[in-house]
């Protein structure tokens, strides 16, 4: 019996169409001019030819790619997975097995990378785990680890709401 926690969808659903305004805005900046439609996007790709205009159109391109796959990958960014297993959780350094290429401009971008590998911690190597937090600060998920001993604080879960850390801490409660 698998649960999943997502991010939010609003806060990706917002900067992708801001990436996606971004990456169309000099088509948008020659609408303004009064030309037409089919005048501006000619305009735009002539402007093509010459060293800024390549170095413009690259950037434009760019914001439009990134827009665009914040807006596909809305609702669908997995933060934590709770199975028989144990809490599987989005780490925020890259696992040792996992080459880094693009990993860490992937995180910034995305917050995670578009198909994460989840790190585990099994349900027999935790002691403890709670929910610290107020509602001016954010709340966060901390598990003690009877390895270690010291609270963990599972960084990439802050972007869960309190409702639903609260759920995670008695899923797991329930299985100790």
């Amino acid at each position: 019996m698998a649960t999943s926690y997502y991010l939010k969808r609003y806060p990706t659903a917002i900067s992708g169409t801001i990436f996606t305004f971004m990456g169309f805005l000099p088509v948008w900046i020659c609408l303004g001019t009064g030309e037409s439609l089919k005048d501006s996007i000619l305009f735009y790709l002539t402007s093509l030819v010459s060293f800024p205009g390549v170095i413009m159109a690259g950037m434009s391109l760019s914001f439009l790619m990134i827009g665009l796959a914040l807006l596909w990958c809305t609702g669908r960014v997995i933060r934590c997975r709770l199975n028989d297993h144990g809490i599987h959780y989005v780490p925020l350094a890259p696992l040792p097995d996992r080459p880094a290429l693009f990993g860490d401009i992937l995180r910034v971008l995305f917050g995670t990378t578009l198909r994460p590998r989840l790190a585990l911690i099994p349900y027999e190597d935790i002691a403890d785990i709670q929910v610290r937090g107020d509602r001016r600060k954010g709340f966060n998920l901390y598990v003690q680890r009877k390895s270690s001993g010291l609270p963990e604080r599972l960084h990439t879960l802050t972007t869960l709401s309190e409702p639903q850390l609260r759920d995670i801490q008695q899923r797991v409660r329930a299985r100790l």
